[in-house]
């Protein structure tokens, strides 16, 4: 009975598709660390990601996905043109990693990404952040969490 609990809680496929993502996920948080760019190579790779892993594993369904690129990517977009301060890389970034792990996953990602990064815009008084660098954060944390979780089930 616990093993099925465990087994319906953590998709196996997301699992799967986390070591994909890492290398480009944190060459853009180091170049958005050093640079403030993040290469167009970084996000194209995670959204290709997510559009194989669309058509290989059942979820997140693509309501999910579609959501989770068109919602976050919206907000960030409407908070660069009215306050600035939100690169179109970090738009394109966020936009990937929601259609790669859906909705829910980024919003998870967010959760962890962005206290870390008002902390750094407040100690810092920047009111630019390289946020790729946070998501990278929140992603790491988020990955650890799912895979801290299967074990212990």
């Amino acid at each position: 009975m616990w093993w099925t609990a465990c087994t319906t809680m953590i998709p196996p496929w997301e699992i799967d598709m986390l070591p994909f993502c890492v290398i480009p996920l944190l060459w853009a948080a180091f170049m958005d660390w050093k640079k403030r760019i993040i290469p167009d190579w970084t996000w194209i790779i995670i959204l290709t990601i997510g559009g194989v892993s669309a058509f290989l594993f059942p979820e997140p369904a693509p309501a999910q996905r579609i959501a989770g690129f068109l919602l976050p990517g919206a907000c960030l977009l409407f908070l660069a043109v009215k306050y600035g301060g939100v690169g179109g890389g970090d738009i394109k970034l966020t936009a990937a990693l929601g259609f790669c792990f859906g909705l829910n996953a980024l919003a998870a990602i967010l959760l962890f990404a962005l206290p870390p990064a008002c902390v750094y815009a407040k100690a810092t008084r920047q009111r630019s952040v390289p946020l790729a660098v946070f998501l990278c954060i929140g992603f790491f944390i988020y990955a650890g969490v799912l895979f801290i979780y299967g074990l212990t089930c």
